[in-house]
């Protein structure tokens, strides 16, 4: 697959309710199978959603194939554009395990060329998330984890571009 079938394009504010159903198509089936209502995308209300649209120095992008959203990733920089958290990163379950995510991660770098340090964290008990990240490069923090419930554990990752 080459880049040229994926594009990153900015969302708006009035783009929101459709971000928030990719929300609920995306994450689904992680919301069904931990129940985590506090830290899931997809329990997110649309309030929520917006008042994280209005922050500085943060950015919603659709990843696009063939003029179809089939992704979306957040980035929110640090104020001196040097570091940047993705959260959440989401492919939409038809869409996944065609290389999109990958091709999308790359391309959200190439997007802020003065980040030096991307930050991003995951579900550890989901192995396929946790090997994507590190495919492109991700390390994981040691000795950082959070607990959500018994069977469900965030696990933070750092990527550090030379």
């Amino acid at each position: 697959m080459s880049k040229a079938k994926l594009i990153l394009s900015p969302a708006f504010y009035t783009d929101l309710k459709e971000i928030r159903h990719m929300y609920q198509q995306a994450f689904k089936s992680l919301y069904g199978k931990y129940q985590d209502r506090e830290t899931n995308p997809y329990c997110e209300s649309l309030e929520s959603l917006q008042k994280k649209f209005k922050r500085p120095n943060n950015a919603f992008f659709f990843i696009i194939v063939k003029d179809k959203h089939i992704g979306l990733i957040r980035v929110v920089t640090d104020r001196k554009n040097s570091a940047a958290r993705i959260s959440p990163f989401l492919i939409l379950p038809s869409y996944q395990g065609k290389g999109y995510a990958q091709l999308g991660l790359q391309l959200i770098e190439e997007q802020f060329p003065l980040i030096q340090t991307w930050y991003v964290d995951t579900i550890a008990e989901e192995p396929k998330l946790v090997h994507l990240y590190r495919k492109v490069g991700f390390q994981q923090l040691p000795d950082r984890e959070t607990t959500i419930n018994e069977h469900m554990h965030i696990i933070y990752f750092v990527k550090v571009r030379s």
